[in-house]
């Protein structure tokens, strides 16, 4: 009786540890978020030029990376010339290789987002119809998970945010996806103030 008793008491001590455990990541997680949040905001209260954007926008993509624990990932944007996307941020083993690189706006999973302005959750690319394996067979990368979100403001879908490979069982989450969405959403809107910022054609 007394073993039993003991043995349900460590098995809800251990359940109770690994609940205190995931709340305490919750918990680091929301305040990352949050510090992400009042960095956009506070850039948006500003007057933003042009070579202060990008990195304030890599400032805000490193930590959206390090908020969902992705090793991979990428901030693609589009240039309305050529109707592409264009890779303007990469983190991971591609960092460098796939810098400014360009993709069809209607390519791949990032290209759905952009048609359709709606995230994609993506827990095994090899099972979604969507996926290009243009990027995967040129630079012999293996992607496994995405999560990607449309870069949004006023209205104008500006790019796409993608996080990859979350190195977990069941990888990335509707949480992990909600929180980059709303990060996208700020970062949209400081692009949209940038655009109003810029004096119209003709005037000095």
């Amino acid at each position: 009786m007394v073993t039993n008793t003991i043995a349900i008491l460590q098995r809800e001590n251990a359940r109770l540890q690994a609940d205190y455990q995931n709340l305490q990541k919750e918990l680091s997680q929301l305040r990352d978020f949050v510090d992400i949040l009042q960095i956009l905001t506070s850039a948006s209260e500003t007057i933003i030029s042009d070579e202060a954007l990008l990195p304030l926008l890599n400032r805000t993509f490193q930590m959206a990376m390090k908020l969902l624990n992705a090793p991979e990932g990428s901030l693609l944007l589009l240039d309305e010339d050529t109707n592409e996307l264009k890779f303007v941020l990469v983190k991971g083993l591609l960092a460098e290789r796939l810098l400014n690189y360009r993709i069809p706006v209607d390519e791949g999973i990032a290209g759905w987002v952009m048609q359709n302005a709606r995230p994609a959750l993506v827990r095994d690319v090899r099972h979604d119809p969507r996926f290009s394996h243009t990027i995967d067979d040129q630079f012999r990368f293996r992607t496994q998970s995405i999560a990607a979100v449309p870069l949004i403001g006023g209205g104008k879908v500006f790019g796409v945010m993608e996080a990859l490979n979350q190195p977990v069982d069941v990888p990335f989450s509707e949480t992990d996806v909600t929180l980059l969405s709303l990060i996208c959403r700020y970062m949209g809107e400081l692009l949209v103030n940038l655009e109003y910022q810029q004096p119209a054609a003709g005037e000095s």
